[in-house]
């Protein structure tokens, strides 16, 4: 039996461009009223909305499994989500949010979903979504992107375009790939749009019950530690086996498990979950905001701080050891001291205002804040584990780091051209049968290089540039594998392919990575991986670009920028700088003795690192 279902499902081969057969009566007997109840229960209640499928009609697939939107459908779709809209609002369920596209980068064979890339989202949601619901009136908000911690710049390319941006009211975020950091990356390149953690499931894959209320935990408070306006455990109830299911996940755990017993009757049990999520939901009121605190990370004592609407504080904790763990809780010039055992949380709260400061050292982070020209407050917030996060190259004896927001772009005083690439000689560490090492030098991004396994750490590509040559940008793109990019990398070079040394440039990789060198001359070019993922690590090519004539005089607009200064305890010091203009910036950005034009978008940031290598 077919159970997808869309709210304008038409016969084969037939298509509702004007919705002349839309309706919600499917969700009128059970999902309207639970909702409903719901609302009744807690009036305070978020309802967002996210497809895993747009009608059948609207695809290229004719289906509402694979596929991707039809170039006449982008109009017929952003009418969709207005008629639902509207519907459920008639219906007393008003939508807060919606998202465009549920896992954009994922197309499942066996159930619903759908392929959007950034650009197609992008059009989606500047040139018709966003329209359609501004003309009808409707004030609810979309998030972009919905899926992994890993592609960081599908959801900035959205910021980035000044016509897209106003439409787009934050990102929404899955676990499943990556880092939980990057919301805080994302966040600090533009700081004004808010994360939204709108999907992370808990499963068998995660061991016994104590190792499922320690997943859980680790995402309430790092989630966020890192930014999130919200976090969610998918799925909310599910039977005891797991189900029912659609041909998607039956090992995924849910927050409360309903059984029905020999007698008929039901009956349900909280899972671990349930629990860890009530350390914060039942003390953390909506429209909390998180303040600052320490945490002293994975295998010790991780925590997570608010203050409430009504001026109280709540504190939740979880000790992530096997074994008891005894600390200090301080608020200015008060403390108290607890001891929580191995695997355990506890969430603390009390009245009444701060007396005394607080240790900036003690705390281990910088807030940086910036003024918008509308009288809110841009916030950038920095601490050390960020430095992974960020691309870092070698200068003499320092390391120096700068971030590259969605947009941002930076330009050589010299003109820079490609190294010819006839006389390379390409090898790696392992290789796909399919996907050779020739393929990530040959001039073709249709074709690529993969590992054929997944990513591990130590996997490594290199070049052989036949003679040594200068050089001063690496440029490493993975576009038609949007997910293939090694998740932490290293750059190495040699004059003899034997002594590598010190990298010479790291960090976090992304689908097209542009490395900025300090003038360098070397033979061979090594790139190391340094994670591990499921995904094949792919090239699909890769340019070493060297210093040429002189470069054009037009480097962009030269708009107004704020910029500040701090230092971080462990002596890192940064350079924030922040365009609060509606139009893109430049400034200058030294890096070595080269001197280059930063081009900054409207409402970004970009940080710049400076430590002691």
């Amino acid at each position: 039996m077919n159970r997808n279902y869309s709210y304008d499902d038409m016969p084969a081969g037939q298509t509702d461009p004007t919705l002349t057969h839309f309706s919600i009566d499917h969700d009128r007997s059970y999902i309207i009223p639970v909702l409903k109840q719901a609302r009744r229960l807690n009036p305070q209640l978020t309802v967002m909305a996210s497809p895993w499928s747009p009608p059948g009609w609207m695809k290229t697939s004719d289906s509402m499994i694979g596929g991707t939107l039809k170039p006449d459908a982008y109009q017929p779709l952003a009418d969709y989500f207005a008629k639902f809209i509207e519907a459920y609002a008639a219906e007393g369920v008003p939508v807060r949010y919606i998202t465009p596209q549920n896992e954009p980068l994922y197309v499942p064979d066996g159930y619903p979903g759908m392929s959007l890339s950034a650009t197609q989202q992008n059009n989606l949601i500047k040139n018709h979504l966003g329209p359609a619901l501004q003309r009808r009136g409707l004030r609810t908000g979309i998030l972009g992107y919905d899926h992994n911690w890993d592609v960081t710049s599908y959801p900035e390319s959205l910021y980035a375009d000044p016509a897209t941006s106003p439409s787009v009211d934050g990102t929404a975020w899955h676990c499943y790939g990556g880092s939980v950091r990057a919301q805080s990356m994302s966040h600090n390149s533009y700081p004004n749009k808010p994360a939204f953690q709108t999907e992370c499931s808990g499963g068998t894959w995660e061991g016994d019950d104590q190792a499922g209320f320690a997943g859980a935990m680790d995402l309430v408070i790092n989630a966020t530690r890192d930014w999130a306006k919200s976090v969610v455990r998918w799925n909310m109830a599910l039977d005891q086996d797991n189900g029912p299911t659609n041909g998607g996940c039956d090992t995924c755990r849910a927050v409360v498990t309903v059984t029905r017993g020999a007698d008929g009757k039901w009956s349900y049990a909280k899972a671990v979950d349930y629990w860890a999520l009530g350390q914060a939901s039942k003390f953390v009121r909506p429209g909390a905001r998180r303040v600052a605190s320490n945490t002293l990370g994975a295998g010790d004592v991780q925590d997570v701080a608010f203050v409430n609407p009504n001026g109280s504080t709540a504190l939740v904790a979880f000790n992530s050891a096997n074994s008891p763990k005894t600390f200090r809780v301080q608020w200015g010039d008060k403390w108290f001291s607890y001891t929580l055992a191995g695997g355990a949380a506890a969430t603390f709260t009390w009245n009444g205002p701060q007396s005394g400061p607080s240790d900036p050292t003690a705390i281990g982070s910088v807030d940086v804040p910036f003024d918008n020209p509308d009288g809110t407050q841009a916030l950038i917030s920095y601490d050390s584990g960020m430095l992974a996060s960020q691309t870092q190259v070698r200068a003499g004896d320092q390391w120096l780091g700068y971030t590259m927001p969605g947009g941002a772009s930076l330009t050589s005083p010299t003109a820079e051209v490609p190294l010819d690439r006839g006389g390379w000689t390409a090898t790696a560490s392992s290789s796909s049968a399919g996907d050779p090492v020739g393929n990530a030098v040959d001039g073709d991004p249709a074709t690529r290089w993969s590992t054929g396994q997944g990513m591990q750490p130590d996997d490594w590509f290199q070049v052989d540039l036949g003679s040594q040559q200068t050089f001063n940008r690496l440029v490493v793109d993975t576009t038609a594998s949007n997910q293939d990019f090694a998740k932490q990398f290293e750059v190495y070079v040699s004059d003899d392919g034997t002594d590598w040394g010190k990298p010479i440039a790291t960090g976090p990789g992304s689908t097209l990575d542009e490395i900025l060198l300090p003038q360098i001359k070397g033979r061979y070019i090594r790139l190391v991986n340094r994670s591990s993922a499921g995904n094949w690590w792919s090239i699909h090519e890769l340019n070493v670009l060297a210093p040429g004539g002189p470069a054009s005089t037009d480097a962009g607009p030269v708009g107004d920028v704020q910029r500040k200064m701090a230092v971080l305890p462990d002596g890192t010091q940064l350079l924030v700088v922040y365009n609060p203009g509606h139009s893109p910036a430049t400034f200058d950005m030294p890096l070595g003795d080269t001197t280059y034009a930063y081009h900054l978008p409207a409402s970004a940031a970009a940080i710049f690192t400076t430590r002691q290598q």
